[in-house]
């Protein structure tokens, strides 16, 4: 006579499978966002650095904000980017050069990007450091033509100096 597995032991298998399926799936989609909004934070300051970097090495910007980084950004227009987070644009990127006229060091404009209301890309905002990033400044001598005098000048939030001419943090 062989011996197996009654009707009922089966059933109380694929239930108690049912129920591990049931909290593992979630769980393993929240890690995977969890990584994705470390990755974001991560390549946000490689972006920083590498185009502190070239800017050191060059002495002024390339004419396209993908020549200065090997960071993979969408969306790249001239010196300006976005990167992504699961496939939305979370964080936008604008760089600008050198303002001989009032003396702003080069920067980088970090702000929300047009997908800012998904679910994701709050949950970027909420890294501390993004935050801190997103939300930043710096002070700088600006240049006054008329008066021929510097003034300590607060820069625009969000706003990241990248030459390091001048800046005050």
């Amino acid at each position: 006579m062989k011996r197996g597995f009654t009707m009922i032991e089966l059933i109380f298998v694929i239930v108690i499978l049912g129920i591990l399926a049931a909290v593992a799936i979630p769980r393993l989609a929240a890690t995977r966002d969890d990584a994705e909004i470390v990755k974001v934070g991560t390549n946000m300051t490689t972006i920083i650095s590498d185009l502190g970097a070239y800017y050191t090495s060059q002495g002024e910007l390339a004419d396209e904000i993908s020549k200065m980084t090997n960071v993979q950004l969408a969306g790249v227009s001239g010196l300006e980017g976005d990167l992504m987070t699961a496939g939305k644009a979370c964080i936008h990127f604008k760089a600008t050069d050198y303002d001989e006229t009032t003396k702003k060091p080069a920067t980088l404009k970090v702000t929300q990007g047009d997908d800012s209301g998904e679910k994701i890309c709050k949950k970027v905002y909420d890294l501390a450091a993004i935050d801190a990033i997103l939300k930043g400044k710096y002070t700088y001598p600006k240049y006054d033509a008329t008066t021929q005098k510097y003034t300590d000048t607060e820069s625009d939030e969000g706003e990241v100096a990248i030459s390091g001419v001048g800046v005050k943090f």
